[in-house]
């Protein structure tokens, strides 16, 4: 069997060849089969049979890719299983072309516009994750982005370590090693001369980081000493929600700050409330550049638990964020759902919202009221995960709160879409999502705050979601 076309490092080209094909259903139930041309084509791939059904999708439309034995297996998001087969001499060419042409869509989609600032930089990776499952990539590109680092393996999907989650990093022997706070370890070897290049390049990256988190904290408190704001702003690296706890051991300054500055908001009133309903030494606030830096603004965001004071309206966590004051007028225009604006925000409803969210399961609830220790450890994973998702979707709230069948059918939110499929956190917290409150009135707001907390105590099924009467 013939087949054309090479592969670039730089971007997918496209690639045809002739091949034999399988579809079949869920239940492994033959659907379609025979001789074809596939064509892969920037975003899209083909089948086209003889005399038979074409099969055409987006790449996105592949939630698997499996090389086995000289065959392509594939899962679809229909759950079909597409197999082909007989793509002759070149075959690893073509499955090189698809992983990279779909590995460049998911970047695309989950890094939701994040610039790049390094790529192009080749070697051989090794990756642990936090239980220690090992694997080992042959040829593997390592790009840098504004946050995070990102490598991207010729035949498998690309591996993401934020900065703020980097624990440590060495590099010599040509070969950059990385260890997560989660326990992750990456090392990507054989780089050759461009070892020192690129340790630079991301020490660089991690510096300009640094140097925002501890800017926005120096800027909030002008008192605090340099000593202070560096402890501080390792609790609140890239935008991180931390404890009032933790913020408070190393200065309770900053935490009165945080509190002043939110009172210079739309959000005041609402704060006060759940606060006085609140876990208040769990009460975690966050402090984030905007997304289009001087355009935007900074902002703060909030995760604030009620799960004890009063067990009727316990087992959930809220989510409030608003911009920043500044002395320039024009700065201060309030954005949907408080957030700095962007492509999406026009379809959204207009106004500061509050989110809920469940903490455990509403079964499991009732067994951890009076239980400190245990409920203790649930929320601190909560506030966890709520930050790790924020920093994978750049603080967008739209693909936590739109319901399944928006990110479906509308083509606007097909990156969301493809975000919930790939990232574990998000499909969690979508599911944990009780509701969200607009801040129409401070009266209205309120009654709704308390309806949706107890809708949420008065029903056990996990799925159902508060919607306003």
């Amino acid at each position: 069997m013939g087949c054309r076309g090479s592969l670039k490092l730089a971007m997918a080209s496209k690639i045809s060849c002739s091949c034999d094909f399988v579809l079949s259903n869920e239940a492994g139930n033959e659907l379609a089969k025979g001789e074809a041309q596939i064509n892969l084509d920037g975003e899209r791939l083909s089948i086209l049979p003889k005399f038979g059904v074409t099969i055409h999708l987006s790449l996105v439309d592949i939630t698997k890719i499996l090389p086995v034995d000289y065959r392509l297996d594939m899962t679809l998001t229909s759950r079909e299983r597409l197999s082909v087969s007989n793509l002759g001499y070149k075959f690893g060419d073509f499955v090189s072309n698809l992983f990279q042409a779909r590995n460049e869509m998911i970047l695309k989609y989950l890094l939701m516009n994040e610039s790049i600032k390094k790529s192009g930089v080749w070697g051989d990776l090794f990756f642990a994750d936090a239980s220690s499952a090992a694997k080992q990539f042959e040829k593997c590109e390592l790009r840098l982005y504004e946050t995070s680092i990102v490598l991207i393996p010729t035949t498998g999907e690309p591996i993401r370590i934020h900065y703020s989650n980097v624990s440590q990093i060495e590099a010599k022997d040509y070969s950059i090693a990385i260890t997560t706070e989660i326990g992750e370890r990456l090392v990507i070897s054989k780089i050759g001369r461009e070892l020192d290049s690129t340790s630079r390049d991301l020490s660089d990256a991690i510096n300009t980081l640094n140097i925002q988190g501890q800017s926005l904290i120096k800027n909030l408190v002008p008192s605090a000493d340099p000593s202070v704001v560096r402890s501080a702003s390792r609790l609140l690296k890239d935008g991180k929600a931390a404890r009032r706890s933790d913020i408070e051991s190393v200065s309770p300054e900053v935490w009165r700050a945080f509190e002043k500055k939110l009172e210079q908001t739309p959000i005041s009133s609402g704060y006060q409330y759940l606060k006085s309903i609140a876990r208040q030494e769990k009460i975690a606030i966050g402090i984030k550049r905007g997304l289009m830096d001087d355009l935007t603004g900074n902002y703060l965001w909030v995760l604030i638990p009620i799960d004890s004071k009063n067990p009727q309206l316990g087992n959930a966590i809220s989510v409030e964020a608003a911009r920043i004051p500044s002395s320039n007028a024009k700065d201060n225009a309030v954005s949907t759902d408080g957030i700095p604006p962007d492509e999406d925000s026009a379809t959204a409803t207009g106004g500061n919202a509050t989110y809920f969210f469940r903490i455990v399961g509403r079964k499991d609830y009732a067994e951890l009221v009076g239980k400190m220790k245990e409920l203790d450890a649930k929320v601190d994973s909560m506030i966890s995960r709520m930050n790790e998702l924020m920093l994978d979707i750049n603080f967008r709230r739209e693909p936590i709160f739109l319901s399944d069948e928006a990110l479906r059918t509308d083509p606007k939110y097909a990156r969301y879409n493809f975000a919930a499929s790939k990232i574990p956190s998000l499909r969690d917290l979508r599911q944990r999502f009780i509701g969200r409150i607009i801040h129409s009135s401070p009266e209205q707001w309120k009654s709704d705050v308390l309806a949706l907390l107890s809708f949420n105590q008065s029903t056990i099924d996990d799925n159902a979601k508060w919607e306003k009467k």
